[in-house]
């Protein structure tokens, strides 16, 4: 050897041997330190897709009762548009028959007055 006595080489072998132990385990632990976090990245980028699929999901179910109901409004509005219609031309052709009617400018109800009435 390079003159060193036999307990010293032994402690410099057995300080070698702890420095190396030490070291595998310094990496040991770096590598589950890595391993860990890179497993809590993608656990929380998995949450965070499953959480931005619900709410797109909720999104969209909202968004599409609102149009629903936006669709039942305009129909409702056309609904009512067709009775409003309806019930103009029926009051006009009221109006005209009344105005056929003979002795236009008396007071009170006629037979015929009468019979234009609805029922």
């Amino acid at each position: 050897m390079i003159g060193l006595s036999k307990p010293a080489a032994i402690g410099l072998a057995a300080l070698a041997l702890v420095l190396v132990i030490s070291g595998l385990i310094y990496g040991s632990i770096r590598e589950i330190r890595s391993m860990v976090t890179e497993a809590a990245e993608n656990a929380k980028a998995l949450s965070d897709q499953t959480w931005t699929a619900k709410l797109e999901k909720a999104n969209a179910e909202a968004n599409r009762k609102i149009a629903d109901q936006a669709q039942a409004v305009i129909q409702i509005q056309a609904d009512a548009a067709d009775r409003v219609n309806a019930a103009s031309q029926q009051l006009e052709e009221l109006r005209k028959r009344n105005a056929a009617l003979p002795d236009g400018g008396a007071i009170g109800l006629s037979r015929d007055r009468v019979r234009m009435l609805p029922d």
